[in-house]
């Protein structure tokens, strides 16, 4: 009956942690910083642009960054829709000036990659015995137990957001990654954690 008991716990611990391991993302700022002045006082019309060599990857973010502060009940553009795009991708301030003129843009919100990593990870079941046997089953369930590997994404991000009349900076954050998730899902949540926070702040308006 005990070894069963024991069996059974084994088994149950390492299914929780293989649902643990495989848990999709986790994002937190990191670090942030508020203008004061710009509190109680929300931007409702956003220009966004996203820093990126690639150019599928900064059209997605800024589709997924559009998207969600619509959702937020903020009006929003992403810079492949209000400028041409130069072929080295290179925004000139001209340029920049010209659409939230046309837009109406009262801020500018810009993200860039600051630094990424993975790392690889080998697991097998759980560490859990009573007795000899216990001990004994325990170990043999993980010797014969084929394992799995996994990928672990660090993904940091910096976001600042400006006062298109002023040029001041109204709000600046990074966001960290820890995840497993494709760079759709790591974009998804890193949005959703910049919005929050500006809509803590009084800096967009919660819908």
């Amino acid at each position: 009956m005990k070894q069963n008991s024991v069996k059974w716990f084994v088994y149950l611990f390492s299914f929780v942690f293989l649902i643990i391991s495989c848990a999709g993302t986790e994002t937190e700022l990191t670090q942030n910083q508020v203008n004061e002045a710009y509190k109680g006082k929300p931007v409702s019309n956003i220009l966004v642009i996203g820093i990126t060599g690639n150019e599928d990857s900064r059209r997605s973010f800024e589709q997924k960054f559009v998207a969600q502060l619509k959702s937020a009940g903020v009006e929003a553009i992403s810079s492949e829709n209000a400028i041409p795009m130069p072929p080295d991708l290179k925004l000139t301030k001209e340029m920049i000036l010209n659409a939230v003129n046309q837009f109406k843009n009262d801020a500018v919100i810009i993200t860039h990659l600051v630094d990424k990593g993975e790392k690889e990870a080998f697991t097998r079941g759980g560490r859990v015995y009573t007795g000899y046997y216990g001990f004994y089953n325990s170990r043999f369930s993980y010797a014969n137990d084929p394992g799995y590997s996994s990928t672990s994404k660090t993904v940091r991000l910096e976001t600042n957001l400006y006062d298109v009349k002023t040029e001041k900076l109204i709000w600046s954050g990074q966001s960290k990654t820890l995840s497993k998730d494709s760079k759709y899902q790591i974009i998804n949540d890193v949005i959703k954690v910049v919005i929050n926070d500006l809509q803590k702040n009084k800096l967009i308006s919660p819908k």
